[in-house]
């Protein structure tokens, strides 16, 4: 790893206020995230899993300042992270993107496939060519540049999800986050879009942090692995050791419930129809139901 983290956290925890209850009507605390450090190095894809409600979607939002912290620190390049106004995190959001777990809900209906993919360079005050950006990144991940025209519900699932993954990666994020980016999808696109991750890993040196709660979609991708259960990280070490070899009890559960299933055919040079072939990437990761 590198000296300098590109991101690091330290002691995070989160607390959430519950309503009176009891005859005494006292406030109770859900602890949603329990004391966990992370790092991630430049160019490193760490894999973060665990059930669903195992805080892993909540330590994110915290990693990117758009949740609170209760206690801990987060830092970026050396820089405190805090959540704050667009100007106050505008340094944040120009070094990551985030694709999140629903091709549906993540785009706004209203919006044009060009406008949704353009969104990140006008926010953040990108210069240059727009238009011939948004074209770029949109056959990056496999789509015509026609689509640009294109409104969200003209699209079926695997290209809302490439269109999320194109506006996460059109002004050039040093990291790039996915919340559960898979399972919302098909065997088949899945792959697919594990192939652009792939690509955009080997050909950027991007950073990755992906959020899954299925072992099987990184257990060929990741570096390290981190899991965790009921809010804190309770195993950590290279996906080869944590995943070939668990020590935790969680970890062995999780593991044994991967059924040895073969994935589906290698999906590289497979597009939507009508699309540009996706990349092809050097590695296939065997997909797996959980």
């Amino acid at each position: 790893m590198s000296a300098v983290p590109l991101l690091s956290a330290r002691g995070v925890t989160r607390d959430y206020p519950l309503p009176p209850s009891g005859p005494m009507r006292r406030r109770g605390v859900l602890r949603a995230v329990r004391g966990v450090d992370v790092d991630v190095a430049p160019g490193e894809v760490v894999a973060l899993i665990g059930e669903s409600g195992s805080g892993k979607s909540t330590l994110v939002r915290i990693l990117l300042a758009l949740d609170a912290a209760t206690a801990g620190t987060v830092a970026f390049e050396g820089r405190a992270v805090r959540p704050g106004g667009a100007r106050s995190t505008r340094w944040l959001r120009r070094r990551t993107g985030i694709v999140l777990q629903d091709p549906y809900g993540s785009l706004d209906p209203r919006m044009t496939v060009g406008r949704t993919v353009a969104e990140p360079l006008r926010a953040l005050r990108i210069p240059g060519d727009h238009r011939a950006m948004v074209e770029e990144v949109l056959e990056r991940v496999g789509l015509s540049p026609s689509r640009a025209h294109q409104y969200p519900h003209e699209l079926s699932g695997g290209q809302r999800q490439r269109v999320a993954l194109a506006r996460a990666i059109v002004h050039g994020p040093t990291l790039l986050v996915g919340d559960e980016p898979l399972s919302a999808l098909d065997v088949t696109v899945r792959a697919q879009i594990l192939d652009l991750l792939r690509g955009l890993h080997a050909e950027r040196g991007t950073a990755l942090l992906l959020v899954s709660h299925d072992i099987g979609l990184v257990q060929n991708f990741a570096d390290r692995v981190l899991v965790m259960h009921d809010g804190a990280v309770v195993e950590e070490g290279s996906a080869v050791r944590v995943l070939g070899a668990p020590r935790h009890p969680y970890t062995r559960e999780l593991v044994s419930a991967v059924p040895a299933v073969p994935g589906p055919p290698a999906a590289a040079g497979v597009g939507d129809e009508g699309d540009p072939p996706v990349p092809a990437s050097t590695t296939h990761l065997p997909v797996r139901r959980h």
